[in-house]
């Protein structure tokens, strides 16, 4: 919107609005009040571009150097039209974009605004500028370098996403996709930067993708699949064709730009807990003296194994009521007025209503489900050990847990003599997948039982360590206090199959289910990322896709290599690696962090 007709343009926009504002409505005063707050916020933009526009003539008066002084009257020329009016060509419109983003940043304090789809809005600027030449390949490049360091410099964590496909399916890859993937390549530090793909993409662009990720080895980029999310997004109330614009915020949250309010990072989830709620009868087994579950009855109670099963889904239905519950009365208290982004979203202005208090035209809440693959591994050992193999009875399972196995014997006899999930045996993952699906199944009741929009996100952000930490030992071999999956992925240590097993395992979640996106952090020998193998890597991408694969984040980099890091940091300033949904570099994270990256 602003790059079309630019601040003033908002301003008269707004203005219009504010007639329509009824003295004798209950809610005359917050919405005039809201109208005014939108115009000042405006006028204030353009006030503090030009202040730019003056400081940059100021230079370029002050200096000798001719080149330096042609690019500062350039600057000073920009700020002087943008953001207060459209963009006329390419690098007007990436000076109003960097404007905006930053003052989006400021309001926000940071809070993961991303770029968004920067390839499709942008294109037609360029697309113009170059069929007038009035720019080079080089001078756009050279721009899009500039930005990617401004990014960088003042927040990492704002998304870009590059690829895609349009309304009517075919691929929305142009040549600014190609210099996004460049100019992360060339400039060799963290940038976070996603790529969609679908059927219908190049596979050329998919190839040139997957180079950068061996070619940088910092995580990036990372891949999301159109043929899954835009289904999952439809399946939820999302128009066809804001749901073809989809695009990431922060790390892997999925948002409709310019049209959405998805309270990311709100609903975290450990389902690895209804293992434990069940074996004490709604207890925590690391706080004895707390009752989070519900009562599902003794021990002795769980003749079969449905029985058990039926319980743990109980438990898991209190998790997720609690959490929505404390989802929706922490983000309604959340209403600090954002006049800047209220005045980008739609539906605000229409509704005069702010973006805090439900003025966006896509209000939805996502909540994560952490600890599946744990939950799935611990229901496998359960089933076969309990009540197939009659070797333990739940009694004897619960003592061994509450102690912290003190037999490891015995821990490693649970850890690998039952299958696990990653592995593509179906015996394990479907239990993964049915209780996605029972998870999805009761986010769709609570949508309509309280009014409010819960999208599944199987995602668990860095709480993996969180979580274990306050979590007891779980039937899958895993220690009290130790971290659970990362995501969707399986447990650290457990895939033994290799990497066509896991991404078949990943595959199977019902992604089209889970708008939030089905998160899975892959590690792949750096060996294998050599240019030479690409176009199988490629082949092996497309056809996980195809299987259903949501969303791939690939970690290049061995663990000899990370351990030596911790060892001696000062020799790896620059390594980076793939946190969760983010790219960090590896001596500022922390030690529990670390350590849990080696072990995946």
């Amino acid at each position: 919107k602003v790059l079309e007709i630019g601040y003033e343009g908002i301003i008269e926009q707004v203005k219009k609005e504010l007639p329509r504002c009824n003295i004798g409505d209950m809610d005359y005063i917050k919405k005039s009040n809201f109208l005014h707050a939108v115009i000042q916020s405006c006028e204030a933009v353009i006030y503090y571009a030009n202040r730019y526009s003056k400081l940059a003539l100021k230079m370029a008066n002050e200096t000798s150097d001719k080149f330096r002084k042609g690019e500062l009257l350039k600057i000073a020329s920009n700020c002087a039209r943008v953001p207060a009016k459209g963009a006329t060509n390419f690098y007007e419109a990436c000076q109003s974009f960097w404007f905006i983003q930053m003052l989006l940043q400021i309001e926000s304090s940071g809070h993961s605004i991303s770029p968004g789809r920067f390839d499709q809005y942008m294109y037609p600027y360029y697309k113009k500028d170059m069929d007038k030449g009035i720019i080079t390949e080089e001078q756009a490049f050279e721009i899009i370098c500039c930005l990617w360091i401004k990014l960088y410099r003042d927040y990492d964590v704002q998304q870009s996403c590059v690829g895609g496909t349009n309304i009517d399916g075919t691929s929305a890859v142009n040549e600014l996709s190609y210099f996004m993937l460049d100019a992360t390549e060339q400039l060799d530090f963290i940038r976070c930067l996603s790529v969609r793909y679908s059927g219908n993409t190049d596979k050329r662009f998919i190839k040139r993708a997957l180079q950068v990720v061996g070619h940088v080895q910092k995580g990036v980029p990372f891949f999301f699949n159109d043929d899954v999310m835009i289904p999952a997004l439809i399946s939820k109330g999302i128009k066809r064709e804001d749901a073809y614009d989809y695009t990431q915020l922060g790390c892997v949250e999925t948002v409709i730009p310019g049209k959405t309010n998805p309270h990311a990072v709100t609903g975290e989830t450990n389902l690895l807990k209804a293992i434990e709620y069940v074996l004490c009868n709604g207890h925590s087994m690391y706080y004895p003296d707390i009752a989070p579950g519900v009562k599902t009855g003794d021990l002795s109670d769980f003749n079969t194994y449905d029985c058990f099963y039926s319980a743990v889904k109980k438990q898991i239905k209190t998790i997720l009521e609690l959490t929505c519950s404390m989802v929706v009365k922490y983000c309604d208290a959340c209403v600090a007025p954002k006049p800047v982004k209220s005045l980008l979203t739609d539906g605000c202005l229409e509704k005069a209503r702010d973006y805090n208090q439900k003025g966006a035209l896509y209000d939805y809440y996502q909540i994560m489900l952490g600890g599946i693959p744990n939950l799935a591994d611990s229901l496998m050992v359960i089933q076969k050990f309990v009540y197939q193999d009659k070797k333990y009875s739940l009694e004897e399972v619960k003592t061994i847990l509450e102690n912290n196995y003190p037999d490891d014997s015995v821990r490693l006899e649970f850890l690998n003599k039952a299958p696990k999930f990653g592995n593509d045996i179906d015996e394990v993952d479907s239990i993964a997948v049915d209780i996605t699906n029972y998870c999805c199944d009761l986010l769709d009741k609570l949508s309509v039982e309280t009014s409010h929009c819960f999208h599944a996100q199987p995602f668990t952000f860095f709480w993996m360590i969180d979580h274990g930490r306050v979590s007891a030992a779980s039937p899958d071999g895993r220690k009290s206090g130790e971290p659970i999956a990362y995501s969707a992925s399986p447990m650290q240590g457990r895939d033994i199959n290799g990497l066509t097993a896991v991404l078949n395992s990943i595959a199977k979640f019902p992604t089209k289910r889970t708008p939030g996106t089905t998160s899975a952090i892959v590690e792949i020998d750096p060996k294998l990322f050599a240019d030479k193998n690409i176009d199988i890597i490629t082949d092996i991408v497309i056809a996980a896709a195809k299987n259903g694969l949501s969303n791939l984040q690939l970690n290049t980099i061995d663990a000899k290599t990370l351990e030596n890091a911790k060892k001696y940091p000062e020799k790896y300033n620059n390594l980076a690696v793939r946190v969760s949904g983010f790219s960090q570099k590896f001596n500022l994270l922390t030690p529990e962090l670390q350590d849990h990256i080696i072990a995946r």
